[in-house]
């Protein structure tokens, strides 16, 4: 864990702790233009073989921006585009609404993977060229939370919630969705024009408003004991607080499944003592 992943880890748990007293704040990144490349494609403009050059991680889990840069072409106009790690299924190109005017053509607002139906366009390397048929989209605002996060936030995937920013520009930005489960962490993610048009800055925390109709849930976790244990087995280097024992024995978890490398504090161990929840690891089966 570098010393961003730790910054980020310790706002994460510090924001959970807020969200169980009813404050609901999350972090808003923006989001600009880039594309996810499948293998084919990766060998079409690269080179045979070929694997992407991790330049740093992203917070979500596995993303990593790359050192490669392709560029995206249209008959109207060009754009440069970083690559995001690692290889997709399809390839997926992701711009602003304005990116869509200059290039002349009208990628829709779309959650990522669904491509069916949206513009395509080229994209080159050094001469080599290909063309992909679907695949630029506007994406759409969403939230991540992990599984555990989602609880104590109490929305649910596909729940749709508000984000309100204050400043000079301050804004609500409505349907944003949420994504959770295994491979998400706190964070939220919006594009250069949406960024723009509110004034928020990269990292800035926005309230997240609930529907009013949304009640707290416990994550749905593929276990066989799905409402006694909270598994958090994927998160790797995880540090596991007394706020986080705290939270899972008040949602009515009696077991915490931690990786072998999680940072369990003493006094996450006291607290699960106090409340009668036992820690694990994840080899530990039951």
């Amino acid at each position: 864990m570098n010393e961003n992943q730790l910054r980020e880890a310790v706002q994460r748990m510090v924001l959970c702790e807020a969200a169980r007293g009813g404050d609901l704040f999350v972090p808003v990144m923006t989001s600009a233009r880039h594309a996810h490349l499948s293998e084919d494609h990766i060998e079409g403009l690269f080179g045979a073989g070929y694997r992407l050059t991790k330049q740093r991680d992203l917070a979500q889990p596995g993303q990593y921006v790359c050192r490669e840069r392709v560029g995206l072409e249209t008959p109207k106009g060009r754009r440069a585009l970083r690559v995001i790690g690692p290889a997709r299924k399809e390839t997926q190109v992701e711009v602003s609404v304005s990116d869509g005017f200059a290039l002349g053509i009208a990628p829709p607002v779309r959650m990522s993977d669904d491509l069916a139906g949206s513009p395509g366009c080229a994209l080159s390397n050094n001469g080599r060229q290909i063309e992909i048929d679907c695949g630029v989209i506007v994406s759409a605002r969403h939230v991540h939370l992990s599984a555990e996060e989602a609880a104590v936030y109490g929305v649910g995937n596909g729940d749709a919630v508000s984000l309100e920013a204050e400043g000079p520009r301050a804004a609500a930005l409505r349907q944003v969705i949420v994504r959770c489960g295994e491979g998400h962490l706190m964070e939220a993610h919006i594009d250069t024009d949406e960024a723009n048009a509110c004034g928020i800055r990269s990292g800035q925390l926005c309230r997240l408003i609930k529907p009013a109709s949304a009640a707290p849930r416990a994550p749905a976790l593929p276990d066989p004991l799905p409402n006694t244990l909270l598994d958090i087995s994927h998160e790797k280097r995880r540090l596991l607080t007394e706020g986080d024992v705290r939270g899972a024995a008040a949602n009515g978890f009696k077991r915490i499944r931690h990786a072998k490398d999680a940072i369990v504090t003493p006094l996450a161990r006291d607290m699960a003592s106090d409340k009668g929840v036992e820690l694990c690891c994840a080899d530990t089966t039951f």
